[in-house]
């Protein structure tokens, strides 16, 4: 990193803390945004070809390591998973729960 980045790095975060100080920069606005960029960036599952395949990969494993899923919808997600295992084209892609 440069002394430039490093510079401007500093300044965008002091100028955040003294938005939070200030009142005009809640920590919930700062978690909502948060939650908005990582939809944007995490959201939509395209596959194996996403440069971000491995974290979606990893973040649904660990959903599942939680119980993140009820068992019904998971129970169906593995029917899913079973026709597109045997090369079923009429398995969806994408589906509500």
């Amino acid at each position: 990193m440069t002394t430039t980045a490093k510079r401007d790095a500093i300044n965008a975060a002091m100028s955040v803390a003294d938005d939070v100080a200030a009142g005009r920069l809640s920590p919930a606005d700062l978690d909502q945004t948060l939650v908005e960029t990582c939809k944007v960036l995490l959201g939509d599952v395209v596959g194996p070809s996403d440069p971000l395949w491995s974290l979606q990969v990893d973040v649904a494993r660990q959903v599942l390591a939680v119980g993140g899923i009820p068992a019904g919808e998971l129970a169906e997600w593995t029917a899913v998973a079973r026709r597109l295992a045997e090369g079923d084209p009429a398995a969806p892609g994408d589906a509500e729960g």
